[in-house]
């Protein structure tokens, strides 16, 4: 006697991890364009200081948060940490200025800044949350 079976279904289950663990980062969701923009321009402002205009390297970032950070928790977010990582840098700057190995760090630094600045703007752009490593939490 012969029993004919039942075609198997595909019985795996489908999960569909959410966007921290496939990209590592939180992303934020319906997002505008302005959001995104401000975000971007608020990491990427820092660059003034290559065009001549040293102390609104600092001045910029801080401008661009306080006007966002009521209308935006992801500008706030985004101004917030350019804001940390602009004081530690310029802490970290003072500080190494006054050593031998200092002068040596310090290129270092200056490119551990940039490359950081275009990872907080590319991450910003994808609509996603950043923290600069090695920075001081000034504001929380």
């Amino acid at each position: 006697m012969s029993i004919a079976m039942p075609a198997a279904e595909d019985s795996r289950v489908r999960i569909e991890l959410p966007a921290l663990v496939r990209t590592g980062r939180i992303s934020a969701e319906g997002l505008t364009d302005t959001d995104r923009n401000f975000a971007i321009a608020t990491h990427l402002s820092p660059f003034a200081w290559f065009l001549g205009l040293g102390p609104l390297a600092l001045a910029v970032p801080v401008v661009l948060w306080l006007v966002r950070r009521n209308q935006s928790v992801f500008n706030d977010d985004h101004g917030r940490e350019i804001v940390n990582f602009g004081l530690t840098f310029f802490l970290l700057h003072l500080l190494l200025a006054v050593t031998v190995v200092g002068i040596v760090v310090w290129p270092v630094l200056w490119v551990v800044a940039v490359v950081n600045m275009i990872r907080g703007a590319v991450a910003a752009g994808n609509g996603e949350y950043f923290r600069y490593p090695v920075t001081i939490r000034f504001l929380s």
